[in-house]
């Protein structure tokens, strides 16, 4: 069980007033673009013709001390190819003819990307491309990577999980060293639509992968989950979370493990109301879930990393769609590397990598409703370990947080009242939780409901607690 808990989890809030979850601060790096298609560069690279919605796939392999991304590119989109940057605002863009490849990059420090020449794949009679796979050599379309540890058999090291264009059905491919890739292998029972950001997890606790990817109903995207025991034979595919309308659509929904509980990041396609300033643009925003099953929104409408200012040509890299990687932790701070574009979704846009971060566990926190009002936090019933109890919170200037440790039942505790408790000033990831005469450390193995009073003030997660052994 982990010793930090998430105030967003609603299994542990019992109640709250006047409060509310608002979104953390997602921090986008100052070099973004980290990296942007090249098809017009000096050499050009004409396998990047259109890198699209990029859908990365990021991971730090600790194993080679390198961060890896994986990024879908149309290495051959007819229109892009025959019209040059300047000549596309005066021109519709509808190209259909094109074909889609898999593309590599790797960095010492997650900031400064290098797209090896691999030898690997031909493209116009050259291997002297990042390319590793193809349509017309694996039938790709719209996938993800999973570099698996735990697989014994080195040849299924890494696993690509797709839609495979070409055959009409879901795919899954296997590397020993996420370079050279099987040919796929079709699921044999199930299906599903499968056009998005494919990805897949491992999940210890059902001792199966766990897939999502998309579904189609009454004409709006779906997330779809399916599970394997072996990456190769599928559960018929469910659905786990859909928007709220047309301009409300999840294209696509990459996810994680965080402590105890699943962060998908949604892809929200606004595409209903042609007359909406968002119209034709895409949102990355948050979910979560305790099961991977069962999802829920955390302040739907809001966009985790906001798109940047400004319309095609001249406006920010990611002022028109950004499609984000899964989450990873990385020296002390979260990563999420996402796909950006320029441009509207079905319209002229260039893509790029790009980056934001945010401090660990501050997805999102619970604030005053009223900016100069206190708001209150009671927890469920939570077992105290024998570390030291911490709040993470981040506080304003004249910011203030006072704590109480209730019984399991919510009766008062000798000592630890709200005015027994030696007030909270000054923000952080481990802000100490005191009182004047006595030491919750005292209180290890007992169940305890622990009480918030703050004012302008933001509070993410709790540490030093565990859930009950009846949860």
């Amino acid at each position: 069980m982990s010793a930090s808990h998430l105030l967003l989890d609603p299994r542990i809030i019992a109640s709250t007033a006047n409060a509310k979850l608002e979104l953390g601060k997602a921090r986008k790096h100052p070099a973004n673009p980290l990296f942007v298609e090249e098809y017009f560069a000096d050499p050009p690279k004409r396998w990047e013709a259109r890198l699209d919605n990029v859908y990365p796939n990021v991971i730090y392999d600790r194993e080679d001390g390198i961060f890896k991304c994986w990024y879908k590119s149309f290495i051959y989109d007819g229109l892009s190819n025959r019209t040059p940057l300047a000549q596309r605002p005066q021109q519709p863009y509808g190209e259909t003819k094109r074909e889609e490849g898999l593309l590599y990059a790797v960095s010492a420090d997650g900031i400064r990307w290098e797209k090896p020449a691999l030898g690997i794949i031909d493209f116009e009679g050259s291997s002297a491309n990042n390319l590793v796979m193809r349509r017309a050599t694996h039938g790709l379309h719209a996938g993800g990577v999973l570099k698996d540890g735990r697989d014994p058999d080195p040849a299924r090291r890494y696993k690509f999980i797709h839609r495979n264009a070409s055959a009409g059905g879901m795919a899954t491919c296997f590397s020993a060293d996420g370079l050279h890739w099987s040919q796929p292998l079709l699921w044999s029972e199930y299906d599903a639509v499968g056009d998005c950001h494919n990805n897949a997890i491992w999940s210890p606790e059902l001792e199966r992968y766990i897939c999502i990817t998309r579904g189609w109903s009454a004409g709006i995207r779906t997330v779809l989950r399916s599970e394997s025991p072996d990456f190769v034979h599928w559960s018929m595919p469910v659905e786990i979370l859909r928007g709220a309308d047309f301009h409300d659509q999840i294209y696509s929904m990459p996810v994680c493990r965080y402590g105890d509980i699943f962060i998908g990041l949604p892809s929200v396609f606004h595409k209903g109301d042609e007359a909406a300033s968002d119209w034709d643009t895409v949102d990355t925003e948050l979910a979560i879930s305790a099961d991977s099953i069962h999802w829920g929104r955390i302040c739907p409408g809001d966009a985790l990393i906001p798109r940047g200012e400004g319309e095609y040509p001249d406006g920010a890299c990611d002022c028109g769609c950004v499609y984000a990687a899964a989450p990873l932790v990385h020296d002390g701070a979260i990563l999420i590397y996402y796909g950006g574009s320029n441009g509207p979704h079905n319209n002229w846009r260039e893509g790029s990598l790009n980056l934001a971060t945010l401090d660990i566990d501050r997805f999102a926190g619970y604030v005053p409703t009223a900016a100069s009002g206190t708001a209150t936090l009671e927890s469920k019933a939570l077992r105290l370990t024998s570390q030291r109890l911490t709040l993470n919170a981040e506080l304003e200037p004249s910011g203030s947080i006072r704590a109480a440790i209730l019984d399991e039942y919510g009766g008062a505790m000798r000592g630890f009242t709200l005015d027994d408790c030696l007030p909270i000033k000054q923000g952080g990831a481990q802000c100490d939780l005191r009182w004047r005469e006595r030491d919750p450390t005292a209180l290890a193995g007992q169940q305890v409901r622990l009480v918030f009073e703050f004012q302008q003030a933001k509070l993410y997660a709790i540490n030093a607690v565990a859930v009950p052994a009846s949860d």
